[in-house]
């Protein structure tokens, strides 16, 4: 097992522990708990899933981070449009939104077009 996800599991299964701990010792008030519980979580699972997928073989090469590159490249990009395009909206009085939801969609926006472009990129083979 490579040392980085053994670090990932152990750290996972100290803050799951640290979590319930809070939760539990906490009147009613367990945020920080849950907080410390889902980290937790997300730091075991990737630990687990990344041990299972790779084990000790490299997990990434040139091939792949060139497309993960190119990919968020290309959703930096979108992001960037479609900002533009909602000032535009909003400067013309077509859509005006509230700060929150500008954000929140723009985030969301961002989030999703990384992943389609990489996919797209992954499933086209390489990046030209």
């Amino acid at each position: 097992m490579k040392p980085r996800n053994m670090y990932r599991i152990i750290i996972g299964a100290l803050m799951i522990v640290s979590g319930l701990v809070l939760a539990l010792a906490s009147q009613g008030e367990a945020i920080a708990g849950t907080i410390m519980l889902c980290a937790g979580l997300a730091f075991l699972i990737t630990g687990i899933i990344r041990h299972r997928k790779y084990g000790d073989d490299p997990e990434s090469d040139e091939r792949s981070k060139r497309i993960g590159a190119y990919g968020l490249s290309y959703a930096w990009l979108t992001g960037l449009f479609f900002m533009t395009a909602l000032f535009w909206l909003d400067y013309t009085g077509l859509l005006m939104l509230t700060t929150q939801n500008a954000l929140a969609l723009s985030v969301v926006v961002l989030a999703l077009s990384a992943v389609v472009y990489q996919a797209w990129l992954f499933r086209k083979g390489d990046v030209d």
